[in-house]
């Protein structure tokens, strides 16, 4: 597993966005939402890059609030090395 401090990557007065992990817990992730269109079919694929270590293997079905909207992680894929984690995430 990579072991270099990950904080530096994901300080918010950089590229990463604070965020609310479950209504309580204070993390921080790097946040996309970028434009599709695809088929036809258009929207925005939200997702947040974020830490193994902050977010458990039980992550699906919880909260995930960013700036003003919470979304609810639909999805949880390990990266590379296992250290960070790919949050795929739903609107309300």
């Amino acid at each position: 597993m990579f072991s270099e401090d990950l904080d530096v990557f994901f300080n918010p007065a950089e590229f990463a966005s604070a965020a609310t992990y479950n209504g309580v817990t204070a993390v921080n992730v790097i946040f996309d939402a970028a434009y599709l269109e695809q088929f036809g079919v258009s929207g925005t694929n939200p997702v947040a890059l974020g830490k193994a270590s902050d977010f458990a293997a039980s992550a699906v079905g919880k909260t995930l609030l960013i700036g003003a909207v919470t979304y609810t992680i639909r999805g949880r894929e390990n990266q590379d090395d296992g250290s960070t984690v790919l949050l795929q995430l739903s609107a309300p």
